[in-house]
């Protein structure tokens, strides 16, 4: 299962890039900027002797770092640097961001559906200035060819993800899937918190703490139904302010807020959400018609 999800995630990023690599004027636009790329990564460039080298660069410079199903990083040995490049790498490195950050916004002004507040979006442009591409190719095939980091990141300590904005439900979930197996990787199983007297959970307390939370999520959702809080309860995506934007996404987003200290928060069950939301409607009727 694990390494469908990466291998799915892969894909992920490769659809990301298509959708936008193909646009008539990245050609052009990338073509203008490359000796200015070429300039500023002068000083080490000849550590960027190969495809694998220049993403490995452009990933390290915009905060992007690799795993696979092992949660081993993928990552080399370190480039062994003379005094020299030491001093000159800060230097490149803010130069490489700012020539990326010119061609960004030309690519958006142009009409091209890059993201400037992604930074994936920032190394995938990276890679287009700095490597030979062939503009024949196909935009799938181009984009397969390159080594994006795709829609969307886990936070190193598997705390949280982030997302490029317009990710599709279906990246959210999957990645989201992806971080709660390296929150586990990391941090092993949450500990469930003990109650008073050694006894099991009151079930009607469980009950009464969820239904409050989804009588919340339907003043922000007014239309969510089982299904679609049921599907959504693992997506991560925030709207600004910080809520959940989703109706599952802020259910989870209320019950991890009224958890007890290391008490784990599951996805309730579709027909459980389905008796709560017509418990809570039903209540709410007779208000509205007495």
């Amino acid at each position: 299962m694990l390494t469908r999800q990466f291998k799915a995630a892969e894909q992920h990023a490769t659809a990301t890039m298509a959708r936008w690599v193909g646009n008539a004027a990245v050609r052009r636009i990338i073509e203008r900027h490359k000796s200015e790329a070429d300039t500023a990564v002068f000083p080490i460039d000849r550590h960027l002797t190969c495809q694998k080298e220049v993403a490995r660069f452009c990933w390290y410079v915009f905060g992007f770092a690799g795993i696979g199903p092992d949660w081993e990083l993928r990552r080399d040995a370190s480039w062994m640097l003379s005094p020299v490049e030491v001093r000159a790498m800060p230097f490149a490195i803010a130069l490489f961001r700012h020539v990326v950050k010119v061609t960004i916004g030309e690519l958006e002004s142009a009409g091209v559906a890059v993201k400037p507040t992604w930074s994936g979006d920032h190394a995938a442009v990276g890679e287009l200035l700095l490597l030979a591409v062939d503009w024949e190719l196909p935009a799938a095939d181009l984009a397969a060819a390159m080594n994006s980091p795709g829609p969307g990141a886990i936070t190193a300590d598997a705390s949280g993800t982030i997302f490029r904005r317009e990710t599709g439900e279906r990246e959210e979930t999957n990645l989201a899937a992806i971080r709660r197996k390296f929150e586990h990787h990391l941090h092993g199983p949450r500990q469930r918190a003990p109650y008073a007297g050694g006894g099991k959970r009151d079930g009607r307390s469980t009950t009464a703490k969820r239904r409050k939370a989804l009588a919340e999520v339907l003043e922000k959702f007014p239309d969510a139904t089982a299904s679609k809080i049921f599907t959504t309860f693992g997506n991560y995506s925030r709207l600004a302010g910080g809520q959940a934007g989703s109706p599952g996404g802020y259910l989870r987003q209320l019950l991890e807020a009224a958890a007890e200290p290391g008490e784990t928060v599951s996805r309730p069950v579709k027909e459980t959400l389905r008796q709560d939301l017509l418990a809570l409607r039903a209540e709410k009727s007779p208000k509205e018609t007495s």
